[in-house]
């Protein structure tokens, strides 16, 4: 689409114009390399009209290009070196009578380095730029340069054109050899390409300038795009070696183009970014097969002495005093050749390999070796000025390009079939680990500081302040009795299911199902994902709730009961909570683990679970437990006993809470509450008269009370037969 609106917008009134231009024209554009030319050292006034070309000093020049350094075998100097060239071209009076539509081009492929161009004694341009002290300011070599003239200067008969140069001399005396001597080629008419005085228009000229245009575009977006991948993914290292190369490569051709001349003042820049860029091509291009086909290995002494070698030739066409950089161009040539046989031995090697796309790669480069060859043949010796590399490297970039794509659709299905089994994998874990957290709750490895079950180790353990919650169903074996194994399994799973929740609720975990039984963990540290509801609320204060809501919840669970399984009575639960330190951790063995928790506070709350069936109690807890409550004075709590449990020495002091009871019973215990309490206090002093008194007065308010039952029959024993030793008011049982 650009090349068509270019086409319209420039060539093609060029083209319109030239053809009505030619049709009243007779002139016929004259082609500069066919006149004989003659060169003299130095330049004087009376030179703008011409010299004698007959004179001792003039030298005729036999053949383009014309390099002026070498045509007089200038010698090593500093000074500025200036020269006179001209040539003359004959015009018939029919011709000079024609009437020009346009003016007349003079085209020059080079010319260079200060400069001054005159036609018949009329100056057509000046380009010297020089200081005070006679050096040269600013170096104008230009690349396809194209003045308009007016067609008025020209006259009948001879025409003169005269070329006023300036540049340096060699710099540097390596040899004797013209060869070897690395001199100022810019100095003359370097290139052997065009050189016209026309009027027809060149649309190969304009074309060639859009088309290297273009190169350089996809060039530096190829590059600017392998330098984003790498900076991604800085493993792949040949994309940032290929990156920098396409960048160089359109550095290169850039640099050789006409385009940039309008741009840049000082022409010495433009060759620097030549010479430099060019001198990058061969290791970069070297370092990226090398990774590409090889990975991260260090690549071989010739790789690394090409490499260095070629950075030091870089640096110093940067840096260098500008007559020096001739030596430069002239040392990459003779290094260039080792560089490109042993490029084809590498990708011969690759071949053989059989690497991947190594055989498609090796057809590029081998294309692009043999234009490499020719437009170094080009530039030491041709010198026609066209440079056939830059599209070699397009050619070498389609390449890539297919074979990148190739390979990015060979990495998406590989990516898309891992994905897949990676979400079948993540899948599968994430089951794993969900069943492993059904056996073990993460709050328990939370305690134990660990992040993930593969941490767990046997042994691991830790001593943590804790409420521990057990609670089981009342009469179980003879409700199962009653139901098939199936029902019995269904009875129960449905049990804890409705159970769990109520204690996750209130931020305990289950440590364990033991059949119709459950042990409950309430822990006093917060976690990170600890609800700020229970802000304030101690580990006491939410077991106790959790138990509440259990009792409560239960009382539903009886009514489900009853419709499903008419011949049950109902469901009771109880619970007993006590409040200490305990230590959790893992038991087993190397092939099993598994989490357990151990101390007298777990034991106490088993015990506490058995002793509501004898106190007909739905929750009891213990003196530490009701201590660590914050929220006692906002519960239904009365003193049940005081006891030695079987197999421990000191005693508890143990208390009902009775919130979750039926409104009628919780009425009739808060009824009682004085006279129970009075009592309980009479019974541990001794005075068993007094408070089998007050036992008995509440019998007459609530006569269910076992609790008053019990200590009516005590004070009616201890009165018959009064108890031995230091009384204290302590119940030792005997039974679990």
């Amino acid at each position: 689409m650009f090349l068509l609106a270019f086409v319209s917008l420039v060539l093609l009134p060029n083209l319109l114009f030239s053809q009505e231009n030619g049709s009243l024209s007779k002139w016929k554009d004259i082609d500069l390399k066919r006149l004989d030319w003659y060169s003299i050292q130095g330049f004087q006034k009376e030179y703008i009209q011409g010299f004698n070309e007959s004179g001792p000093s003039v030298l005729k020049i036999e053949t383009f290009p014309i390099v002026l350094n070498q045509l007089y075998n200038t010698p090593v100097s500093d000074k500025l070196q200036e020269f006179t060239v001209q040539t003359s071209f004959e015009l018939t009076e029919e011709t000079k009578k024609d009437i020009f539509v346009s003016p007349i081009r003079l085209f020059l492929s080079f010319i260079g380095e200060n400069w001054e161009i005159y036609l018949n004694g009329h100056l057509l341009r000046r380009e010297i730029h020089l200081s005070p002290e006679g050096k040269m300011k600013e170096r104008r070599s230009f690349r396809d340069l194209e003045l308009i003239v007016d067609s008025s200067l020209l006259q009948e008969g001879k025409n003169t054109l005269v070329f006023h140069l300036l540049g340096d001399a060699p710099g540097i005396l390596l040899s004797q050899d013209n060869f070897l001597t690395p001199t100022n080629l810019d100095l003359g008419f370097y290139v052997n390409g065009d050189y016209t005085l026309g009027i027809e228009y060149d649309f190969s000229r304009q074309i060639g300038m859009l088309i290297n245009l273009s190169l350089n575009t996809i060039y530096i977006f190829f590059g600017l795009y392998h330098l984003l991948i790498f900076s991604k993914r800085r493993a792949d290292k040949y994309n940032l070696y290929f990156g920098v190369f396409s960048i160089s490569m359109a550095i290169y051709s850039l640099s050789r183009s006409s385009i940039i001349f309008d741009f840049v003042q000082d022409t010495s820049l433009i060759t620097r970014m030549e010479y430099g860029s060019v001198a990058l091509l061969a290791p970069l291009f070297l370092l990226f097969l090398h990774d590409y086909f090889y990975g991260s290995t260090l690549p071989k002494w010739p790789i690394l002495s090409i490499s260095s070698l070629s950075f030091v030739i870089f640096f110093f066409s940067l840096l260098a005093p500008f007559r020096y950089l001739i030596t430069s161009l002239r040392i990459w040539q003779i290094s260039i050749i080792p560089s490109l046989v042993y490029m084809l031995y590498f990708m011969g090697k690759a071949v053989y390999l059989k690497k991947k796309d190594s055989s498609v790669m090796a057809i590029s480069l081998f294309i692009i070796v043999f234009l490499a060859v020719y437009d170094l043949l080009d530039s030491m010796f041709f010198r026609l000025g066209f440079r056939f590399m830059q599209f070699a490297y397009l050619l070498f970039v389609i390449s890539l390009t297919t074979i990148l794509a190739n390979r990015f659709i060979a990495l998406y299905r590989q990516s898309e079939d891992l994905n897949i089994e990676l979400s079948h994998q993540k899948l599968e874990l994430a089951r794993q680990k969900n069943a492993f957290f059904r056996f073990v709750p993460m709050q328990f490895l939370s305690v134990l500081g660990k992040d993930s079950a593969v941490d767990v180790n046997l042994g691991d353990s830790a001593l943590r302040e804790m409420s521990v919650l057990f609670t089981d169903i009342r009469s179980f074996t003879t409700i199962s009795e009653k139901m098939t194994p199936e029902e019995n399994f269904r009875f129960i799973n449905g049990y804890l299911a409705r159970m769990e929740p109520l204690i996750q609720k209130y931020e305990g975990f289950v440590d364990k199902f033991m059949g119709d039984a459950i042990l409950a963990l309430f822990s006093s540290e917060k976690s990170a994902t600890s609800d700020t509801t229970w802000d304030g609320k101690s580990a006491a204060d939410r077991a106790v709730l959790a138990a509440i809501e259990m009792r409560r919840r239960v009382r539903e669970l009886t009514e489900e009961v009853k419709e499903g399984h008419g011949h049950i009575k109902g469901v009771r639960i109880g619970i007993g909570i006590n409040t200490g330190n305990l230590m959790l951790g893992t038991v087993g063995s190397s092939h099993r683990l598994d989490t357990t928790v151990i101390g007298d506070t777990v034991n106490v709350a088993s015990r506490l679970e058995s002793l509501t069936n004898l106190y007909k109690a739905d929750i009891l807890v213990t003196q530490n437990t009701l201590s660590s409550l914050t929220i006692a004075d906002e519960l239904a709590v009365r003193e049940v006993d005081s006891v030695v449990v079987k197999g421990k020495s000191q005693p508890i002091v143990i208390y009902e809470i009775y919130e979750s009871d039926d409104p009628h019973i919780r009425k009739l215990k808060d009824a009682t509450l004085p006279l129970i309490s009075r009592g309980i206090i009479l019974y541990k002093v001794g005075n068993f008269k007094e408070a089998l008194l007050n036992f008995e007065q509440a019998l007459k308010v609530y006569p269910e009370d076992i609790v008053a039952i019990l200590y009516r029959k005590r004070c009616q024993e201890y009165i018959e037969s009064p108890p031995l030793g230091n009384w204290i008011g302590v119940q030792h049982l005997l039974e679990k």
